[in-house]
């Protein structure tokens, strides 16, 4: 029996592992398609009790191992061992809970649902988690299953209809699908049938819709790209004022007779106020002779309230496009300021910002830009209200310097190019100290820079006004899966 019980264990860790791996930096992508099905065999044959065990597991190592990096941040912030280890491990055990729960659906629907309606509302109740945890407690949608197909550019396409959370959703298809191959017993061979037809149908959607936002797709711009890499621990620093100014004009200069319509700076790149600071403002000055529009990120005052902000630089005239819509969490501020922050002993010494209003579209006549700070781009919903209030061209501003050289900079940088597929729009990502790059409107990236490089370069991008499905109507497609799965619960539930 102790044999038997382990053998589910081990299943699930298997599982964990076969996920984690699928992430950035690794980026094993193939390795998802069949990844769930030891933790699906696992959930089917016991019960509720065991199978919420066992799929806690699973998360637990998938997130232990994908977000490993959570603990070096902590440490960074706290300087404990103690603290760093009681955060990472709550936040994963947290994590765990959404697989722990998808797999207790399964155990508890196993003797209610024929095969192929056991394949759609498990697939259903993935989605259904998944959405959940990116909104609920302020969301934290790092690492959507879907974000491990960054690479299968063929599949993804499908992102501009049904979103990410769609391509999660074939993903546990196509598991559920190998399951029922592999174990059931009769029947086997339509499920691998099924599996190939989906697969083939998906792949055939991408490459037509690839071959259609190529990457010429729209008019085009030059742009240029700055990621000056400055320390994180200097840029709250005044000591170190004069360098980073020093840092931001040798950028500059290399964008002299480079002839581009727009340059794009990192998040909070000015190392204090542009309102009232006159080295700053010489700086911008210099800045705006070098092309059409520069959008900067940097710290904004309004009436006593710090924010984190994008400003348009257009002609010497100064405009503060968008401020941050999304904080993160002691980073950006301190819940219970008071009780905390002796916890915390590196805190951001402008103390906390305060949260933005709507998003904001900015247009110059030539170039109507949609910009997202840092952790905005996490949430698909603000891209899509950008493009739908008449973005042509999208611009994500971040600062990864807090992550250092681990797989969280390449984990944030993926999730730009589902924006990019889901909107059928160019994205062009600034990082201070993580990866830049030019993503166009099928995802394909068309450069990208090394985590702790300080670089400037130029490229050509494209905006165009094409409205997808998916930035008409945005995640309709998740909330179905949603209804589907109460619908699903309650009537099991009720017999």
């Amino acid at each position: 029996m102790r044999q038997f019980r382990l053998k589910y264990f081990l299943l699930s860790i298997l599982t964990g592992v076969l996920i984690a791996l699928s992430f950035p930096k690794i980026n094993a992508f193939y390795l998802t398609w069949i990844a769930f099905v030891p933790l699906i065999y696992s959930a089917l044959r016991n019960c509720v009790k065991n199978s919420l065990i066992y799929g806690f597991l699973a998360g637990f190592i998938c997130n232990g191992i994908s977000l490993y990096w959570i603990f070096p941040f902590i440490q960074y912030n706290t300087d404990s061992i103690i603290q760093s280890v009681i955060v990472s491990v709550l936040l994963w055990s947290y994590l765990a809970l959404y697989f722990a729960l998808w797999s207790g659906f399964l155990s508890f629907t196993r003797r209610h649902l024929y095969p192929l309606l056991s394949i759609l509302f498990a697939s259903c109740a993935w989605v259904s988690l998944e959405l959940l945890r990116t909104y609920f407690l302020t969301g934290f949608p790092w690492n959507l299953l879907g974000y491990t197909q960054n690479s299968f550019l063929q599949i993804i396409q499908i992102a501009d209809v049904i979103g990410t959370y769609g391509i999660s959703f074939v993903i546990i298809c196509v598991n559920m699908l190998l399951y029922y191959w592999l174990f059931s017993k009769s029947g086997k061979r339509k499920y691998i049938l099924i599996s190939a037809l989906v697969m083939l149908i998906l792949i055939t959607y991408g490459l037509m819709k690839m071959q259609k936002f190529n990457t010429s797709y729209g008019e085009k711009l030059t742009i240029g790209v700055v990621q000056p890499n400055i320390d994180q621990y200097k840029k709250w620093d005044s000591e170190y004022k004069n360098e980073i100014l020093t840092t931001l004009e040798s950028s500059a200069k290399y964008f002299e007779n480079k002839n581009v319509d727009m340059i794009v700076y990192p998040e909070t790149t000015l190392p204090g106020f542009l309102q009232g600071d006159t080295e700053i403002q010489d700086l911008i000055k210099n800045i705006s002779k070098l092309s059409y529009l520069n959008l900067i990120g940097a710290p904004s005052k309004i009436d006593n309230k710090i924010y984190n902000s994008i400003f348009a630089i257009n002609n010497e005239e100064i405009a503060n496009i968008h401020d941050k819509n999304h904080l993160v969490i002691f980073g950006e501020y301190i819940p219970f300021r008071k009780i905390l922050s002796k916890f915390f002993g590196i805190l951001n010494s402008l103390g906390d910002f305060s949260k933005g209003g709507v998003m904001q579209v900015y247009s110059c006549g030539k170039i109507i830009v949609g910009p997202t700070i840092c952790s905005e781009n996490f949430f698909p919903s603000l891209s899509r209200d950008l493009v739908s209030k008449g973005a042509k061209i999208l611009t994500n501003h971040t600062n990864d310097a807090w992550f250092f050289d681990t797989f969280a900079p390449y984990q944030h940088f993926v999730m730009n190019i589902f924006r990019a597929v889901e909107n059928r729009k160019n994205i062009i990502v600034s990082a201070n100290s993580g990866v830049s790059g030019v993503i166009d409107s099928y995802g394909n990236t068309i450069f990208k820079t090394q985590v702790n490089e300080n670089i400037n370069f130029t490229s050509s991008a494209y905006q165009n006004d094409y409205v997808t499905i998916y930035s008409k109507f945005g995640d309709f497609f998740a909330f179905a899966c949603v209804t589907f799965t109460l619908f699903i619960l309650i009537i099991i539930f009720i017999i």
